[in-house]
């Protein structure tokens, strides 16, 4: 098995506060190297973020993604002190703390939960497994942000066959593979 890459808290964190603010706009990973690199490196955020490297984002990168999102070094701080500068094993959640629904969704989409039909109820189920309780949504609180990325064209409803039970019937929702970013 590959060994984790470690980096720093401080590290960490800038590379999830990347991550919450190109899927609250819409974006991919593959989308926002291209912008910080120029069109130079497409896979540049995929290695940053990748569990087994201890890539990190350079100063230079920080600063043109910053530039992009409009932002200053003092938006993205931690909140809070992190601890000193002692490694530690890199990860790469699917869904943080902070990601609007939509967001966490873009976020499943290019992570792959997608590439199989999921019913509405699975979706939710997978999306409460990375909050505590207090925060779990219901199927209703997600619909909207389904809708959405349905209508931009990166989800495709998949209607139900007509099986016996009630969830034979109810509609999936995949990713659209034929889907062109920007």
């Amino acid at each position: 098995m590959k060994q984790k890459g470690k980096i720093t808290a401080f590290a960490q964190h800038i590379i999830d506060t990347f991550r919450i603010l190109y899927y609250e706009e819409g974006i991919t990973g593959r989308a926002f190297s291209n912008i910080i690199t120029d069109k130079a490196n497409p896979t540049r955020v995929g290695n940053i973020e990748s569990e087994y490297t201890i890539d990190k984002y350079s100063p230079e990168l920080i600063i043109k993604g910053l530039n992009y999102f409009g932002k200053t070094m003092q938006d993205i701080l931690p909140d809070n002190l992190l601890d000193d500068d002692t490694l530690i094993e890199k990860t790469k959640v699917p869904i943080l703390k902070g990601m609007s629904i939509k967001a966490a969704l873009n976020s499943l989409i290019e992570e792959g939960y997608f590439n199989e039909p999921k019913l509405r109820s699975e979706i939710t189920a997978c999306y409460n497994s990375f909050l505590p309780k207090e925060n779990h949504k219901r199927n209703s609180d997600i619909s909207a942000s389904l809708e959405d990325l349905y209508n931009e064209g990166k989800l495709l409803k998949i209607q139900g066959d007509k099986g016996q039970n009630k969830e034979d019937k109810l509609i999936r929702f995949v990713r659209n593979t034929d889907f062109k970013e920007g």
